[in-house]
């Protein structure tokens, strides 16, 4: 049974870099993944009466069965010592939460263009990994308590962290810092929503994992959605400016000089492998000029050169080696 996650993630433009990954023309013919349709929880949620809320959160929770349960217990606290009643009642009548969700509404009228981008991106995962199962999709308001909710055979995703950079009311919320604003934007939902289903599926193995196993992972996530969104660029799917980008090209040599002559790809701190793989301003050991999660960037390359080195590798044998020594040996990763 796939663990609830709850996953918090950071991550358009023509710009393109570095090689074309070999998994950008896939044969969806014989996808068995019908269309997707976004099941709009938010929308029946927020029409309910709340001058009724027991008669509403009768009608609420036979169309949407378990996952309403999920909602109201672990996204929006319901307890014995919060009753759903009371909790639903409080957070409907919330009036921010209320004007939050309004501009949501205004958004999302019609998410029409979401479910074809996540169509394709599961044809292509289901032609990949067959056996990956595909869930409902979902969205939901969540208070900017989660970004993506996933749990078995659920993905949902919470819109009002989709607003756009640009969104007035972001300003005057607590814990939405302003190097996370540039990727709050429509253009983001899908493939975030993608990126937390399939990190619930590749997951790390070790009960003590490296910063080298960390970073190849991501890489390795990274890669995977390459071929799941060959029209994005790698700019889209690091979210990543291109100056962000261009730092880490430059600067390459010196920041892997800096892993490598410090140790700290084999070391097991979660402290400092959060400071290298985890959304921030910069990347702390690092000049402040650099991106944050630069760790993660340099897992890709390392992937990417794994890949481009050993053509007889498959995507679906990279996903499953978990050696990440065994990657980073034979990559051929040696930047200058």
């Amino acid at each position: 049974m796939k663990k609830l996650a709850v996953l918090i993630l950071a991550c358009t433009c023509l710009f393109s870099c570095g090689k074309k990954n070999r998994y950008a023309e896939i044969d969806t013919s014989k996808s068995t993944v019908e269309p997707i349709k976004i099941e709009r929880f938010d929308r029946d949620f927020f029409q309910m009466d709340t001058t009724r809320i027991d008669s509403s959160l009768a009608l609420l929770k036979p169309k949407y069965g378990q996952f309403s349960d999920l909602y109201l217990k672990c996204i929006i606290g319901a307890s014995p010592l919060y009753p759903e009643g009371k909790i639903v009642h409080d957070f409907l009548t919330h009036p921010a939460y209320r004007e939050l969700y309004g501009d949501c509404e205004t958004e999302y009228k019609d998410m029409s263009q979401e479910e074809q981008e996540l169509t394709e991106a599961f044809k292509r995962l289901n032609t990949l990994f067959p056996n990956i199962q595909v869930p409902k999709v979902y969205t939901i308001f969540s208070g900017f308590g989660n970004f993506i909710v996933v749990d078995e055979g659920i993905l949902a995703v919470s819109l009002e962290y989709y607003l756009g950079k640009d969104y007035k009311n972001y300003k005057y919320v607590d814990g939405i810092y302003d190097y996370l604003i540039p990727n709050l934007r429509r253009e983001r939902l899908t493939t975030d929503a993608i990126t937390g289903w399939v990190e619930s599926e590749f997951t790390l193995k070790e009960e003590t994992p490296t910063l080298l196993a960390n970073i190849i992972l991501q890489g390795k996530l990274l890669y995977l959605n390459e071929a799941l969104f060959p029209d994005k660029s790698q700019l889209d799917l690091m979210g990543y400016s291109k100056d962000q980008w261009d730092w880490c090209e430059a600067n390459e040599a010196q920041m892997w000089g800096y892993l490598t002559e410090n140790r700290h790809l084999f070391s097991t701190d979660q402290i400092l492998i959060a400071k290298y793989t985890t959304p921030a301003p910069f990347t702390s050991y690092f000049p402040q000029d650099s991106p944050g999660r630069a760790g993660n960037w340099i897992g890709w390359q390392i992937v990417r050169s794994y890949m481009e080195k050993n053509a007889n590798v498959t995507i679906q044998q990279l996903m499953e080696n978990n050696d990440a020594q065994e990657i980073l040996e034979n990559s051929g990763y040696r930047p200058k």
